[in-house]
């Protein structure tokens, strides 16, 4: 065997480890979202419903007058 065919066999080597180690690493995050996932699902259950109404309506940007009115509570009420 040549030096040419050694050098396209660990060129090989290389690319196959490359492609492993890429797959893995999709692998790594698809994990890491969904333990995202999970920690935000784990927040979630420790709040009321009201609380998580509430909550869905501040992400979605809406005023406190807003929930008030979506809602049908007080300010203080929301605001707690």
């Amino acid at each position: 065997m040549d030096q040419t065919e050694k050098l396209l066999m660990g060129i090989e080597n290389i690319l196959s480890v490359a492609s492993d180690l890429v797959q893995e690493v999709d692998r790594l995050k698809r994990v890491e979202e969904e333990c995202q996932m999970l920690k935000e699902k784990l927040f979630l259950k420790q709040l009321t419903t009201s609380e998580q109404d509430v909550f869905a309506l501040t992400l979605d940007g809406h005023s406190i007058t807003e929930m008030q009115n979506i809602l049908f509570r007080e300010e203080s009420t929301i605001k707690n």
